[in-house]
């Protein structure tokens, strides 16, 4: 009797483990690739995204521990309607590559040096000159506001720009930048539909559109896994 029972769960669990297979294939077939991609991080862990200065440079700034110098410049339309946002970009952009062990020239000599100079700089090698570094990063933001248009009560983030990078050399006892990265950047958020400031204020929505911006910028420069919130 004891082998007849034995048996019998045998085949009930055997059934069981081709219905639990049979429905796993089921879902696959209908959700696509989502379930596919969940199932490979289940196995293998969340992937690590190479950042585009890597992919283009084949230099790592965390492993090289090169100290970089970050500056950021926008046209007189945006200063004169966000006077900070130059140095909230610098701050926050900073922190998160010093975050990821990018050593990065201190936020306060380099806008001090800003302050001295007029808030403005014209040519790269002028901060190749005047800074310690063997990098500069440059972000440069053409247009910037979390404003919608025509609907003031409306907050959307809009962003474009180009984020460069230079290597400094020294040539003939002089200190040279030489132009290796540069990509165009874009941002709107939330890209389905505006916030209204009834759910959020504009003082709170600009902060997290800023923190958004600084977490983009700083994925160009150092890996990120694909599962990381930004």
């Amino acid at each position: 009797m004891r082998n007849i029972m034995t048996n019998d769960h045998k085949n009930w669990f055997h059934q069981r483990c081709c219905a639990v297979v049979l429905l796993l294939l089921v879902s696959l077939s209908v959700s696509g690739c989502s379930l596919y991609v969940m199932a490979g991080k289940m196995f293998f862990g969340d992937p690590l995204i190479t950042c585009e200065f890597t992919k283009q440079t084949k230099i790592d700034l965390i492993e090289d521990q090169k100290k970089v110098l970050v500056v950021c410049s926008t046209p007189e339309s945006i200063r004169s309607d966000y006077p900070s946002l130059n140095y909230d970009l610098l701050e926050q952009v900073t922190y998160r590559l010093r975050r990821e062990n990018i050593k990065v020239m201190d936020t306060g000599e380099v806008a001090t040096w800003l302050d001295d100079n007029g808030g403005v700089w014209n040519d790269v090698d002028e901060l190749a000159e005047n800074f310690e570094v063997d990098y500069i990063i440059h972000v440069d933001i053409d247009s910037f506001d979390y404003r919608e248009p025509n609907s003031p009560n409306l907050l959307r983030g809009k962003a474009f720009g180009h984020i460069s990078a230079y290597e400094v050399h020294a040539v003939d006892g002089i200190k040279r930048a030489l132009e290796i990265f540069d990509v165009e950047y874009t941002s709107e958020y939330p890209s389905h539909m505006p916030v209204s400031i009834e759910q959020e204020s504009a003082t709170v929505f600009r902060k997290k559109y800023l923190d958004r911006i600084a977490d983009q910028i700083g994925r160009f420069f150092y890996n990120y896994h694909s599962g990381d919130p930004i």
